[in-house]
């Protein structure tokens, strides 16, 4: 990431290679931290949206059996990196991010391949003085369009949800994940954090008052798995680190 001059925030890899009969396996040795793995068939007409095939992750990076695909010709593979932040002291204070070895296909490297950067800083900061982080902007919002079709066929692909909530009085306060995956969250373009409550513990993001206005405010989603199936947030007064799998067991549905 940081050869395009990015220190947070998504990095989109994209390549396209030749479908075996009976699959392709993908290695990646080294990738930091988190990377999704998707494939497609880029020249049919009638292309779908990406097919998630499998996550690496930096503390388990094993190998991904890439099914076989019925292309008219060459698959296309996506790969979705995820910086998931930096401390600042020990080993790893210089830790770079993205894919940081070469990207293996049945043992042979795979060449090719185009990088879009996708910073995430606040939804509001103008996009158009870098055409490739438009152009990655907008290959999102396209993906999301088609996907949100059918809404009840949830795949575990990233894509953005927005919504409004009215405030009377201005205040501090929390948004609660229960039931998303993971994914980042902005209220009237603010990046508020990323959330995580399927690995927890925490459930809830911070929401500081001076990002909040009187009357109607935009929440916009990032999820890169699978929403909350009835496509909700909460908003409550408290902090909660109850969840994640070790806490399943001693949460109640709210």
């Amino acid at each position: 990431m940081e050869s395009l001059g990015q220190m947070f925030g998504f990095m989109l890899y994209v390549s396209d290679y030749k479908a075996k009969a009976n699959g392709s396996l993908l290695f990646i040795p080294k990738v930091h931290d988190r990377a999704q793995v998707f494939i497609s068939c880029p020249s049919d007409i009638y292309e779908e949206n990406p097919k998630y095939v499998g996550t690496v992750a930096r503390w388990s990076n094993t190998s991904i059996r890439l099914p076989h695909t019925q292309c008219t010709s060459d698959s296309r593979i996506y790969i979705l990196v995820e910086n998931m932040g930096r401390i600042n002291y020990g080993q790893y204070i210089f830790d770079k991010k993205g894919i940081l070895s070469p990207v293996y296909l049945d043992g042979k490297p795979l060449q090719k391949w185009k990088m879009l950067p996708i910073p995430f800083h606040n939804l509001n900061e103008d996009q158009k003085n870098n055409s490739v982080i438009s152009d990655a902007y907008t290959n999102l919002r396209k993906s999301v369009q088609i996907k949100l079709k059918n809404k009840r066929n949830y795949h575990p692909a990233p894509a953005f949800y927005t919504g409004h909530f009215t405030v009377d009085e201005v205040k501090d306060t929390f948004l609660s994940f229960r039931g998303w995956s993971k994914g980042v969250a902005f209220i009237n373009g603010f990046n508020l954090g990323r959330f995580w409550p399927s690995f927890g513990p925490q459930c809830n993001l911070y929401v500081p008052a001076p990002i909040l206005q009187e009357g109607k405010n935009l929440v916009v989603i990032l999820e890169l798995e699978a929403p909350n199936a009835e496509l909700f947030v909460t908003s409550v007064d408290h902090p909660d680190f109850t969840c994640g799998s070790s806490a399943n067991s001693r949460v109640h549905q709210i």
